[in-house]
């Protein structure tokens, strides 16, 4: 296509910008982020480290929940505003913690359909998600609320005390009829006052567990079912064109192809990792149930793990994991229950790109990234559930690591005790510091995901022109376009030998 001639726009009066100015979270002090961020909270606020001052703490722990939360906000239950839910703990540590407090029938509600219908029901039964969010909202008798910590310990200790039904909670404002909420301190409850709120909507909670066994019944004898044809695209007509919707599209637009492209996802991330402390003091370890050593010989040879049973059938019988090192028999341990459980799972690593073409390919198109290091691709590495569980558990104890990525490597090195049937122990400091350090390397598997997405549609589009050569012009102006607007190539020679190097990529 020698005589092809792009074509030129230099009018652009059919289009408008903004400028949308946003902040590099980690980068900001203290002063930045309460400017910043004037309704939230953190570490960071002035609110926080007077409380630390007023109260003699010698740590925080202040949690997700809290950070999200605006400063001027009061619990629903006890009334209290933040200033006077800062506590100090035993142990002279201050907590500032809030929690979403649920109605536990919908747990039960997720429960039921797996125990009548089997854990694949979702697959089985025409609409049931949706039917089961209905039922969820007819059975529970009421929404999720943000609670001080104290509330949501106070909805606990009535209910054991009083040996109620482990379903049933109290709502926010019940919980504001028994539970005296004092400044800086624990909860005082009126045990009798509990008891008649229980009473009073016992009837009541009894009929919604009732009406909950009969729905999913009918549920599994499809009579509940429901129909979904024209549901996504109807429901969110008058969504369509409005600024939430010009938005999702314009700002990923604008920043595809660049470093940019994660920041405004990870400003959340980055958020917490700024605002959260969790400065607890070691516990006891739990004193250790009266459970079996290991498996017999019988269970063993019956054994197949509800997670992904065919990765563990297929795995040789003398199968050891990279990580840890232990074997099929050492992975299972035993639950409070005293079921087994275990298994083998994936982890990704990641491989060196060392090719200089394709390198210098890729930082040409997409030259916003850091570039500093190339991704050959990912890889899957068969690992036990408890070295799987490495990452997990750090996210879910530190809530604000953020993305965590260690090599199997590292995985080895944070390993404080292995044994057989048992959970690892695991050096979380050293794994957040691992996993830190990793962030240039998830900068590089950005950029490997940008690239496999843009060959990918190269892929596409080439392969068309190959099947119909009637479509091979416009194949290529497509490409052309895409060269020369989102990837900035001005130049039609360059673009037409990028779009070789790429087709031999394919």
């Amino acid at each position: 296509m020698d005589d092809w001639d792009a074509p030129e726009i230099d009018d652009l009066s059919h289009v408008w910008s903004a400028v949308v100015v946003l902040p590099h979270v980690g980068r900001l002090n203290d002063d930045d982020m309460s400017a910043y961020f004037a309704d939230y909270d953190g570490r960071w606020s002035r609110q926080t480290r007077e409380a630390v001052t007023m109260l003699g703490a010698s740590g925080l722990e202040l949690n997700a929940n809290w950070a999200l939360t605006r400063r001027i906000w009061s619990c629903p239950g006890c009334g209290r505003s933040k200033p006077e839910i800062f506590r100090k703990s035993e142990s002279g540590v201050l907590l500032a913690k809030l929690e979403l407090h649920h109605d536990h029938l919908w747990e039960e509600a997720n429960r039921k359909p797996v125990e009548v219908l089997g854990p694949e029901w979702k697959e089985r039964v025409r609409g049931g998600p949706y039917v089961l969010e209905t039922i969820r909202d007819l059975v529970t008798r009421f929404n999720d609320a943000l609670i001080c910590s104290e509330c949501n310990a106070a909805d606990g200790t009535a209910k054991r005390r009083l040996g109620i039904d482990a379903r049933f909670s109290f709502a926010a404002e019940e919980i504001r009829q028994f539970a005296v909420g004092v400044a800086h301190e624990d909860h005082r409850i009126d045990i009798e006052k509990a008891c008649a709120i229980w009473t009073e909507e016992k009837p009541g909670f009894e009929r919604r567990v009732a009406l909950l066994d009969m729905l999913v019944d009918d549920l599994a004898a499809g009579r509940l079912q429901r129909r979904m044809e024209g549901m996504h695209p109807a429901r969110p007509m008058f969504k369509r064109l409005g600024p939430e919707e010009i938005l999702q599209k314009a700002f990923p637009d604008a920043v595809k192809n660049t470093s940019k492209d994660r920041l405004l996802e990870g400003m959340r991330e980055a958020f917490l990792a700024r605002s959260v402390q969790k400065d607890v003091v070691a516990r006891r370890k739990a004193r250790p149930l009266n459970l079996p050593l290991g498996p017999s010989e019988e269970d063993y040879a019956s054994y197949v793990p509800k997670a992904n049973p065919a990765k563990w059938l297929a795995a040789d019988k003398d199968w050891t994991c990279p990580c840890c090192g232990r074997g099929k028999r050492g992975i299972l341990r035993a639950s409070s229950k005293r079921q087994w459980s275990g298994s083998i799972r994936i982890v990704y690593q990641f491989d060196d790109l060392h090719d200089a073409d394709e390198i210098a390919l890729r930082e040409r198109l997409l030259p916003d990234f850091e570039n500093d290091l190339h991704l050959a691709g990912r890889r899957e590495v068969d690992v036990c559930s408890d070295c799987a569980e490495i990452a997990p558990r750090l996210q879910q104890e530190r809530r604000d690591v953020g993305e965590v990525y260690l090599t199997i490597e590292e995985m080895k090195s944070v390993l404080m005790e292995v044994g057989d049937h048992r959970r690892h122990e695991i050096d979380m400091e050293k794994a957040e510091r691992l996993s830190l350090a990793n962030r240039r390397l998830l900068a590089a598997a950005r950029a490997l995901d940008a690239f496999t997405s843009l060959k990918a549609a190269f892929q596409t589009k080439i392969g068309h022109a190959q099947r119909n050569p009637e479509a091979r012009r416009w194949v290529f102006d497509d490409l052309d376009f895409l060269l020369r607007v989102e990837h900035r190539i001005d130049d039609q020679h360059e673009r037409k030998a990028l779009i070789g190097q790429m087709a031999d990529l394919c």
